[in-house]
């Protein structure tokens, strides 16, 4: 059974990720109605490159850090700093852009050093037995997170306004830090020792390779956030409450799959299983680029998400078993940073792409790339548990 420490970090962590989702939605709906439309995909898809240069960046400071500061330490410090960086938004009546973007640098961070750290710490807060349970309800936060943020994000902009916005991800911040200073952490044991951050990924044979393909897959997945208000907007002609039920789509299918993926059986090798998920992730993504429906792309987009989520879930479990405690925090840095690589190429990329080819044609050349690479992890073996 899940600790009531667990439940409290998870529920936090679900709280305050999603305020910060629905701050993401409204902004970046409020971005595509500023501006014109031949400069949209690649305003928006820099704006999404801010979130995710920090793990990229500071990948080897990180995992040094979080290896040395006990867990609960550093998530506190994540959240109450993201707490204030976002209240001083409020101190402004009008906030200017930059403003903004700099806040969401900082959030940014925030979350940078607290995701690896969550799935560090997960062997402290829950027995041996029940971490393929919690990986589960971890690997879910994040859905979790933009399913309620999703359905509330696109609409809250012409209800509350900006403020409102930023209001509501202050107070799930600070609520987060009730939780973390709450819950009670145990030991996972063992002394962190020398090894670089990046130098952890040799420890376990086979697992460069497969890190590799899924910062491919997360290349042709991760755009998805700018092609679903893109699509909206200038294929199906719709507004923002279509975009809230995309969105909500998308992680509706990814809670699902991470939720019952421990009650899957895995039948070969976990690579094996993963290319099955990760190819027809890629069809279901690319229905929308052959049929112009939204029905239609709200039913492709669950089961894409409901493919990616099983998948999420039985490689965390799988690094969870393999690679040895003391090393965890610098292998989730190095994890979180491997699958970073490729999202400022991507967003610019496909926001580029978007603007001279359409947001059609974005949906294919994402189910094809996804295709190809379940062929190759296919081919792969699974990394070996140590």
């Amino acid at each position: 059974m899940l600790t009531r420490s667990f439940r409290l970090v998870w529920l936090g962590q679900v709280l305050s990720q999603g305020g910060t989702r629905l701050y993401q939605i409204a902004l970046l709906w409020w971005l595509l109605e500023q501006l014109p439309a031949s400069s949209r995909g690649l305003a928006a898809g820099a704006f999404l490159v801010v979130g995710v240069l920090p793990s990229l960046t500071l990948a080897g400071y990180i995992g040094r850090v979080i290896s040395r500061v006990p867990s609960r330490t550093v998530m506190l410090r994540a959240e109450a700093v993201a707490f204030l960086a976002v209240s001083s938004l409020l101190l402004v009546s009008d906030p200017p852009v930059w403003s903004v973007y700099v806040v969401g640098l900082v959030l940014a961070t925030c979350q940078a050093f607290f995701d690896p750290t969550l799935m560090k710490a997960l062997p402290e807060l829950v027995s041996p037995a029940d971490v393929p349970r919690a990986v589960s309800y971890g690997s879910s936060t994040q859905p979790v997170a933009n399913f309620a943020g999703a359905a509330f994000g696109a609409v809250l902009l012409a209800s509350v306004g900006f403020s409102g916005a930023i209001a509501v991800n202050a107070l799930t911040y600070l609520v987060s830090v009730v939780c973390l200073l709450l819950a009670r952490f145990g030991s996972a044991g063992g002394a962190p020792g020398e090894r670089g951050t990046w130098a952890v990924l040799d420890m376990v044979p086979g697992l460069k390779p497969v890190l590799l393909v899924f910062a491919g897959v997360n290349f042709f997945s991760t755009p998805t956030a700018l092609v679903l208000p893109l699509y909206t907007k200038s294929v199906l002609g719709a507004g923002a409450g279509s975009l809230a039920l995309l969105e909500s789509a998308v992680w509706l299918g990814l809670i699902v799959g991470a939720l019952v993926a421990p009650r899957i059986p895995v039948r070969g090798s976990v690579t094996s299983f993963g290319a099955v998920c990760v190819a027809m992730f890629g069809v279901f993504l690319a229905v929308p680029g052959v049929i112009v429906s939204l029905p239609v792309y709200v039913v492709a987009l669950v089961l894409s998400g409901f493919c990616l989520g099983v998948c999420n879930v039985k490689f965390m479990t799988l690094f969870q078993q393999a690679v040895p405690d003391a090393v965890k925090g610098r292998f989730f840095a190095a994890l979180t940073a491997v699958l970073s690589i490729t999202f400022p190429l991507a967003y610019l990329s496909f926001g580029v792409f978007g603007d001279l080819l359409g947001a059609q044609v974005l949906v294919l050349a994402q189910g094809a790339g996804l295709v190809a690479l379940g062929a190759v992890l296919a081919r792969l073996k699974a990394p070996a548990l140590v």
